[in-house]
């Protein structure tokens, strides 16, 4: 059965930053369909325009015997709960939400994402499995958002809460990150 990826850069972000090169490249090397894009106004981001940018990469009304996963860092991660906001046909198999923005801990310039609250009753019916992964130092994410997204998703999240890691960056050594690697070889 062939498994479906979609890699999500943050705010400020690139498709070719931090570890995302790497990830999709030993996904491709499992035979998987990965992509990568590049999000619309990453350094003045809107809601409203990179949402539907996604959503076009993937038909949500399809039915697919194929595996499907969504990985998200820092606003990518907040995508990747928006996207699963949406009426999709069949759930997806994974989300993996990395050093995600939240309600409460965000930036000023990306308040428009969190313009309405989100919608977690819908996001777990459209999900199977949350991987989530926060830092204990991160500097532009609280710590509590890790546990908050964890209570919120319900029993099918697993949280792992990194000693030290940052905001899982480059700068911070994440230029390779297997443990999203390992926790995406689960879906197989």
């Amino acid at each position: 059965m062939n498994t479906k990826a979609l890699i999500i850069h943050g705010y400020g972000g690139t498709n070719h930053g931090n570890w995302f090169p790497w990830l999709k490249a030993e996904l491709e090397k499992l035979h998987w369909d990965v992509s990568a894009p590049n999000l619309p106004n990453t350094d003045e981001p809107k809601l409203a325009e990179q949402l539907p940018a996604l959503l076009d990469l993937w038909n949500l009304q399809e039915s697919s015997e194929e595996k499907r996963v969504l990985i998200g860092h820092s606003l990518g991660g907040s995508l990747v709960l928006r996207m699963l906001e949406q009426n999709w046909k069949q759930p997806i198999d994974m989300a993996i939400i990395v050093a995600s923005t939240s309600q409460d801990s965000h930036p000023e310039e990306i308040k428009n994402y969190f313009a309405a609250p989100l919608d977690f009753e819908n996001i777990k019916k459209n999900c199977k499995k949350f991987i989530l992964i926060f830092s204990d130092n991160d500097p532009y994410i609280s710590a509590e958002t890790g546990p908050y997204y964890q209570h919120q998703l319900g029993e099918n999240a697993e949280l792992f809460m990194i000693h030290h890691a940052g905001h899982f960056m480059k700068r911070d050594g994440y230029e390779e990150f297997p443990l999203a690697l390992s926790t995406l070889k689960l879906v197989e």
